[in-house]
């Protein structure tokens, strides 16, 4: 008898205790649409309910117990047409959840300098007239989560966002912050209030360049690095992942010399100090060998960074002493 009973009762309240309305359900359909006359429907004070019979909207419930037999229930005119105990449509109860919900929407726009930027703004609302909300959104399955209207929504905020950076430059674009937030609290209130939606308010969380190395660059920039010193840390830091020696050049502001193992001196075959040498064997132009080895000749050294860079003088060489 009990299980009965239990069985005409319609509510947001599963068998284990718990809601059907979990905190990203704006929408939840009752599961049964073999509703009796005899049914009791509950509505918590953080919903609505919206009844739907024969396609048509037949009551709107606000919180609390209605039984559907009650002269005050709205069904209960639609009721009184019929001698059943069972509906005779199938009979669809909706609950829609009346607190404030967010949603958060991530999108890829671009600056007037064509510079990538990643935004993400959060979007705040509560259902204002279920009614409307339920005839005017679709879905196929049990509930309409944030998620399904962040997807009604995308749209509208990515065109206000881009509105609004297209015709701003990367150098000015922090200073917009205001302006995108009023555009896209613009665009999404008259399209949120046409389904029943009301806009709480709108925020934007970031607002940041796509490519990593730019932000590190900007952020450098922040902290009162000039623009040109910025930009040469950012490729030093690059290169000193790559385990590259000029990344200390790349910091510190001057030329770096490359390896000069790959200069070759008069067809030499052997290498010293970087730079190809004399001859095999033990004989090398000006200097003298011994065990087999090559002695480095400063002046032929000199020569061949002579050679390759044009007049630089070189360091650690005998005449650089005198």
């Amino acid at each position: 008898m009990s299980i009965s009973i239990r069985g005409q009762v319609i509510s947001t309240e599963l068998d284990n205790g718990t809601s059907a309305m979990g905190q990203d359900v704006i929408i939840f359909r009752y599961p049964k649409e073999n509703i009796t006359s005899k049914s009791l429907i509950i509505v918590q004070p953080t919903e609505r309910c919206v009844v739907v019979i024969q396609g048509q909207i037949a009551a709107e419930l606000p919180p609390g117990s209605h039984n559907i037999q009650s002269p005050a229930n709205p069904l209960s005119a639609f009721l009184s047409k019929f001698r059943y105990n069972q509906l005779p449509y199938d009979t669809v109860v909706y609950f829609i959840s009346t607190t404030r919900h967010e949603v958060r929407l991530a999108g890829v726009s671009q600056t007037d300098d064509l510079v990538p930027l990643e935004y993400e703004v959060a979007v705040y609302f509560r259902v204002q007239n279920p009614s409307l909300l339920i005839t005017n959104v679709q879905f196929g399955a049990q509930f309409f989560r944030d998620a399904d209207l962040a997807t009604y929504i995308s749209p509208i905020v990515d065109q206000e966002v881009s509105q609004v950076l297209n015709h701003v430059k990367l150098i000015e674009v922090f200073k917009k912050f205001g302006d995108i937030t009023t555009a896209v609290t613009a665009g999404l209130k008259t399209f949120l209030s046409e389904i029943g939606v009301e806009l709480i308010s709108v925020r934007m969380i970031k607002l940041i360049p796509q490519d990593p190395e730019l932000r590190r660059i900007l952020q450098l920039r922040d902290l009162g690095i000039e623009i040109y010193d910025a930009v040469r840390l950012g490729l030093a830091r690059l290169l000193a992942e790559k385990s590259d020696p000029a990344s200390v050049n790349m910091a510190l502001g001057i030329p770096y010399f490359p390896d000069l193992s790959t200069i070759v001196v008069s067809g030499a075959p052997y290498t010293t100090t970087g730079v190809m040498l004399g001859t095999q064997g033990g004989n090398t132009p000006g200097g003298q060998s011994s065990g087999g080895g090559t002695t480095p000749n400063p002046s032929l050294f000199q020569a061949a960074i002579k050679q390759v860079f044009g007049d630089v003088k070189t360091s650690g060489t005998k005449d650089d002493e005198q």
